[in-house]
């Protein structure tokens, strides 16, 4: 067996002798997806012992965004499968809506939730808003990862013209709106409807 010994600043993209360096688009990408997947995992279990913390009656809707978040990790799960695989990405719904219903809800909050659309993330709107609104960041770092692994100068044959995963981009696009979509649901569920 041959010593296989890879340099401190590459890593393996495909295969264990398919190096690249650690700052590559395709590990920046996967880098992005690993701290969103981090951040969900997180925010459930502050969830969970919030849930706890109130003896058995939490409210409907926490166990209602545990379930969600797990949606959400397991679709960037599947992201990750099907970048590495060439697998084509197929996600027609998240949290029990089109992808398209998440963007139509997203971009009118205020005839879906109630809450003015666009409401700036504030301290006073808790812990749970705050947590939701660190994963819709993330979402986003992660599609921009996205957009510069499979446009420009990280895709595969260096083309603008067309991006090399229209799938993947399709769903991480949407993903940031259907989370947008959780933290009004939130709002309108736990705060004052008056904004």
């Amino acid at each position: 067996m041959a010593d296989f010994r890879k340099p401190e600043h590459m890593t393996s993209a495909y295969g264990a002798e398919d190096l690249v360096p650690k700052n590559d688009p395709v590990i920046r990408f996967r880098g992005a997806l690993d701290h969103a997947e981090a951040e969900v995992i997180l925010t459930q279990a502050i969830l969970q012992k919030e849930r706890d913390l109130q003896e058995g009656k939490p409210s409907a809707y926490t166990e209602e965004l545990i379930s969600h978040l797990q949606e959400l990790l397991c679709t960037l799960r599947k992201i990750m499968t099907c970048e590495y695989s060439g697998e084509e990405l197929k996600l027609d719904r998240l949290f029990g809506l089109t992808l398209d219903e998440l963007q139509e809800r997203s971009h009118n909050a205020k005839s879906y939730y109630g809450v003015a659309t666009m409401t700036r993330p504030d301290f006073t709107y808790g812990e749970t808003y705050a947590r939701l609104n660190l994963i819709r960041t993330e979402l986003r770092l992660v599609e921009a990862a996205a957009v510069e692994l499979f446009c420009g100068e990280g895709a595969s044959d260096g083309s603008t013209a067309e991006p090399a995963r229209p799938d993947l981009l399709h769903v991480l696009n949407r993903l940031s709106s259907g989370v947008h979509c959780l933290m009004c649901r939130y709002l309108s569920d736990t705060l004052v409807k008056e904004m």
